[in-house]
């Protein structure tokens, strides 16, 4: 007994002191944390190019690849992107003048309040204070402080965003001899059920890259097309972030249409015949979505209702900012595998289930056993016999 509770009380002192050393070490991991997560998205590519070349020359195409297509993108839309981000800035002024004499005026008039003016110069100075008050730039000494630490890390990042793709490469290079080490340190009468979970587990989170990841990127492809042919200035960005943004259901919809329409006042005042077409491009959008991207793509395999989703994506930004939201889905996805056999096997255990009864009956010629529970009725008698020691055995079972 003693020795049982010495080796829980070491088990959770292990399990404390390494939670300590992965917090501790945290920046230091998380580069191997996204090299990991990097050669586990692209190992089933380097493995049906591994059987006609070489594993290290079929990892290098991969990467070359990947490369090439962000560069690509990056090369054809940044330019749009970033002239629409111009393009939106130059219009602040014409949405605080539109703000002051229509929409201030109109509140105003329609629910009796007073009539207040937007002045940018009084917005300027408060933005200021606040900076100035919460990151103690009271100084040219202690802004050059700033802009110098915020150098050193811009530096880290990029040292970081170059590391991954090093180390994801030697994980990818080793990727079968590890994964069969990993398999072997697993104990023989553990190894079935835990391959079964990691199966399962694996099984959510390829349907969450090949389907969600799809789904979201496609759709974004669709709206940004769209508002992009009605002719709005920045179609392209609201088409983008309402294809991000559908992680969550109908968030990205309502963010797409709600920031389309005020765009579309901006840019064409009240045009009925945009905002139709506004309109139509997001209806067509949910049609797509509906009926062929979530059904062919993504089905039921993630199985988490939306308020989960919805919870689950907020969690990860309180707990990890942008990238939490990124990775906060595929994590509860496999929350959901491991608390199915948690609670299959809890179901199973000796404290769910009811517990046996056990009868004796005793009669001048014979005596039962009875057991009883949901899966076994036993009904053992023991016949006495006059005239020998020998007893005759009658088992019934129901």
């Amino acid at each position: 007994m003693h020795d049982r509770t010495l080796k829980r009380l070491l088990i959770v002192a292990v399990v404390v002191v390494l939670a300590w050393l992965v917090v501790l070490l945290k920046p230091v991991l998380l580069p191997f944390l996204g090299a990991f997560l990097m050669a586990y998205l692209f190992s089933p590519l380097v493995k049906q190019l591994a059987r006609f070349l070489p594993r290290w020359l079929a990892i290098s195409v991969v990467f070359l690849g990947i490369a090439a297509i962000l560069t690509l993108v990056i090369w054809y839309i940044g330019p749009i992107v970033w002239k629409q981000l111009m393009y939106a800035r130059d219009s602040v002024p014409t949405v605080v003048h539109w703000i002051n004499y229509e929409v201030l005026p109109w509140a105003s008039h329609t629910f009796g309040v007073d009539n207040m003016i937007i002045d940018p110069d009084q917005v300027s100075k408060i933005v200021m204070d606040y900076v100035q008050t919460n990151y103690s730039v009271d100084s040219v000494q202690a802004m050059l402080l700033q802009v110098l630490q915020s150098g050193i890390n811009f530096i880290q990042i990029g040292g970081t965003l170059v590391l991954i793709p090093i180390i994801a490469f030697y994980f990818l290079l080793d990727w079968e001899r590890m994964l069969n080490r990993m398999r072997g340190m697993i104990p023989p009468r553990y190894q079935a059920k835990t391959l079964q979970i990691v199966q399962e587990c694996h099984q959510v989170l390829g349907a969450f890259v090949k389907g969600q990841f799809l789904v979201m990127v496609l759709l974004g492809c669709i709206y940004a097309v769209g508002l992009q042919m009605v002719g709005l200035g920045v179609g392209l960005i609201i088409g983008m972030v309402a294809g991000l943004a559908s992680i969550i259901p109908y968030l990205g919809f309502a963010v797409g249409i709600l920031s389309a329409v005020i765009a579309c006042f901006f840019q064409f005042g009240l045009d009925w015949t945009h905002l139709a077409l506004i309109g139509v491009v997001f209806m067509v959008g949910q049609v797509v979505e509906g009926y062929v991207l979530q059904p062919f793509l993504l089905g039921d395999k993630i199985g988490l209702p939306p308020v989960a989703v919805v919870f689950a994506v907020l969690a990860g930004a309180q707990l990890a900012g942008f990238v939490g939201m990124l990775v906060a889905l595929p994590v509860a996805a496999v929350i959901v595998v491991l608390l199915r056999h948690i609670n299959e096997s809890y179901q199973h255990s000796q404290f769910y289930q009811p517990t046996p009864q056990l009868s004796i009956e005793k009669s001048a010629e014979s005596e039962r056993v009875i057991l009883e529970s949901e899966q076994v009725h036993l009904d053992i008698e023991i016949k006495k016999q006059q005239d020998t020691d020998n007893s005759s055995t009658d088992i019934k079972d129901q």
